[in-house]
């Protein structure tokens, strides 16, 4: 077998190498074991032996080591010094006053020096040691001078610790041991128990709360103040039961200047002056009240202090709320706000509670800006309505000179616009008010499509991963907050949507009701009124009903424009029968001899022709709809073919035909069997009608 070769199993050797190799590797093996055997047995027997050699010489040396201290103890006992008197001698009193004193001096000192390193524990130990010294030198009159300064000592040593342990105590990223120390401090120091202790932090925690939200109502601020909520919440709950039961129990375990952290003190000397210490102040130990509330006590005052914290809290919320009208802003807050909170939802004491309240002033405040989106359509259908008695838009004609003759470089955009602004027939007001309709449906478009997103938010990646008894809680708050909030901010928009489109709808409805129940003698302004108020209907709703599909039915108003159509139809009517008749005085015999068959006179010409001059003047283009042109056609045609009057504009039957197919006017008569008068006059009309727009 090779040297570096590696059997592991005897299977690998049979199954690699031929039976007379393999029994040759076998011979190998047990010639190595044996001579491996060998060398182990020698190895042991060697160590051995020098172990025994080891323990011998140990033996050996215990031995001397015995007897040299046996001759050691006989020669101290032969040179020990004479007995004495060891009965206890009490001091001096003049020299326990000093060394009581210089131990008052002592402390004071101490004590400001850990103080400075702000170890108020230590500090508040010595106060109390102070104290004691203090009360006990408190009838040695010659040192009534020193003692009064340094009582006003420990006084303002007193005043400055309680106001560091305030400070601690108050601090947001305090660690437990620390708030520990600063609570037993402020124990010994007040003499006070550890639940008044607690009620003392609780009462400066909140305190803090709300100067923090009153200096300025701002979301940082408001982040800041449920953060230090939620911390606070969180320590107290560490802080309570065993905790503060074993830091006030280590307190009592031993005598003040019994605690090695006092009596190793250096600059105190108790080594020296001990003896001289009255017993009373050496054997002192505090003595707290000791009150043990139980977990629901424990739990109703956490949530009592919570619903004070959250007052404030809400308070400022909805001072701070109050001044934004962005839904973005406020929807930004909202997240803010609970991913703040969910991060700790489950860990901290009344943290539901804590979200119950905060999202009552978040859905109110957004239920509030929904609410007001609908009612600034209001505004607008006021500012709409005030632009009706404006009487005509503010339009030059495309042929003014300052438009024909600007320049070709510069005068595109304003040709451009007064081709709009007759297009649109809107005055300066109306189109302000055109403006505000499109920019608030922007707006609610707006609030919809962030309402919206809020459904996409992965709370689920922000709150805090829940026990398993809490996964139906988690579960439901993400529900409400992804699926549940959204859905009333929609119901609230929509419903403020759908109530200040039926106010418009009712304000035009009234405004157009008024005009058309007015006096006839005051059909001349009325007319005008009527085309403004058409053509803010027309652009009002279309808008409208594009933005809000559904549930914009405008049925009152579609009952009542055709009314409006009747007072711009009375004044074409009026106006073109005021061209047409007044002809009477200087009206000219026609030669109808000298027109080619067949063509209706230059009178049946005229009516048409005057007739779409005055609709162009009264309503422009952009007012004649086809329900506008149909009852203006009824209307001019009652007075054309009254008998009265018909004269005025035909002259013959050809006429007649041709003006009742040009205004739509078939009797049963002509449609069963038209004359060939009626079939040349719908002909011309056929040909001839596009030379009137408005009519054809």
């Amino acid at each position: 077998m090779d040297p570096g070769t590696t059997i592991t199993t005897w299977q690998q050797a049979f199954e690699e190498y031929r039976i007379p190799t393999t029994r040759t590797i076998e011979k190998q093996l047990r010639s190595s074991a044996a001579r491996d055997k060998e060398k182990l047995r020698a190895l042991v027997g060697g160590s051995y032996r020098e172990l025994l050699a080891t323990a011998e010489a140990i033996v050996i040396l215990d031995t001397k080591t015995k007897t040299t201290e046996d001759r050691l103890s006989s020669i101290a006992h032969e040179c020990r010094p004479p007995q004495q008197d060891a009965s206890y001698r009490p001091p001096p009193p003049g020299k326990a006053t000093l060394a009581q004193f210089r131990l008052l001096q002592r402390c004071c000192t101490t004590s400001a020096a850990s103080l400075r390193t702000r170890n108020l524990l230590q500090c508040a130990q010595l106060i109390v040691v102070s104290r004691l010294l203090l009360k006990s030198l408190s009838d040695q009159e010659v040192l009534a001078k020193g003692r009064e300064f340094l009582r006003n000592r420990i006084s303002t040593l007193r005043r400055q610790l309680l106001g560091e342990v305030d400070a601690e105590l108050v601090n947001p990223i305090v660690t437990l041991s620390d708030l520990l120390d600063s609570i037993c401090s402020y124990c010994l120091v007040t003499s006070v128990s550890s639940e008044d202790a607690l009620a003392h932090l609780c009462q400066l925690r909140l305190e803090k709360l709300r100067r923090q939200l009153n200096v300025a109502r701002q979301a940082s601020m408001i982040y800041e103040a449920l953060q230090y909520q939620l911390a606070s919440l969180q320590m107290f709950k560490a802080l309570t039961g065993r905790p503060i039961t074993e830091a006030i129990h280590n307190l009592q375990k031993r005598p003040i200047l019994v605690d090695p952290t006092i009596r190793d003190l250096e600059l105190l000397d108790l080594d020296r002056t001990w003896p001289l210490i009255p017993t009373e102040i050496q054997s002192f130990v505090p003595y707290f009240k000791r009150s043990g509330p139980t977990a629901d006590e424990t739990n109703a005052k956490l949530e009592a202090w919570s619903q004070d914290a959250c007052g404030a809290l809400t308070g400022a919320m909805k001072n701070h709320l109050t001044e934004l009208n962005d839904i973005t802003t406020i929807l930004e807050l909202r997240k803010d706000l609970y991913t703040i909170l969910l991060r700790s939802y489950f860990s901290t004491p009344a943290g539901a509670e804590i979200q119950k309240q905060v999202r009552h002033v978040l859905n109110e405040r957004i239920s509030a800006i929904c609410h007001s989106e609908g009612s600034q359509l209001m505004e607008i259908t006021k500012s709409i309505l005030q632009g009706i008695s404006i009487n005509r838009p503010n339009k030059k004609s495309l042929w003014d000179p300052d438009i024909a003759q600007s320049s070709l470089s510069n005068g595109a955009g304003n040709f451009i616009k007064q081709v709009k602004i007759h297009h649109a027939g809107l005055s300066g007001a109306l189109s302000k008010a055109t403006k505000a309709l499109d920019s608030w449906i922007s707006s609610a478009r707006m609030i919809q499509s962030q309402i919206d997103h809020l459904a996409k938010i992965r709370w689920r990646d922000i709150i805090e991963e829940p026990e398993e008894e809490y996964e139906e809680d988690a579960s439901d708050l993400i529900q409400t907050l992804s699926t549940r909030d959204p859905d009333s901010y929609h119901k609230s928009l929509q419903e403020a949507v759908q109530k200040a489109i039926s106010n418009y709808e009712t304000s035009m409805t009234r405004a157009a009701s008024e005009l058309v129940d007015s006096n006839e003698v005051d059909v001349a302004p009325n007319f005008r009124e009527a085309v403004t108020l058409l053509r803010s209907i027309r652009l009002s709703t279309v808008s409208l009903q594009q933005a809000f599909p559904h549930g914009t039915s405008f049925t009152q108003l579609t009952d009542i424009v055709p009314q409006l159509h009747e007072v711009v139809a009375r004044e074409v009517s009026r106006r073109l029968f005021e061209v047409m008749e007044e002809r009477k005085e200087r009206s000219l015999n026609w030669d109808m001899t000298a027109l080619p068959e067949p063509m209706p006179s230059p009178k049946a010409f005229s009516t048409l022709r005057r007739m779409c001059q005055i609709m162009l003047e009264i309503g422009g283009t952009d007012l004649w709809s086809p329900p506008a042109v149909d009852v203006v056609k009824k209307t001019v045609t009652r007075r054309i073919f009254d008998a009265e009057h018909q004269r005025w504009y035909v002259e013959n039957e050809l006429d007649a035909a041709y003006l009742k197919a040009a205004l739509g006017y078939d009797t049963e008569e002509s449609a069963s069997n038209p004359s060939e008068a009626g079939r040349a006059g719908v002909e011309y009309w056929t040909r001839t009608k596009l030379l009137f727009g408005v009519l054809a």
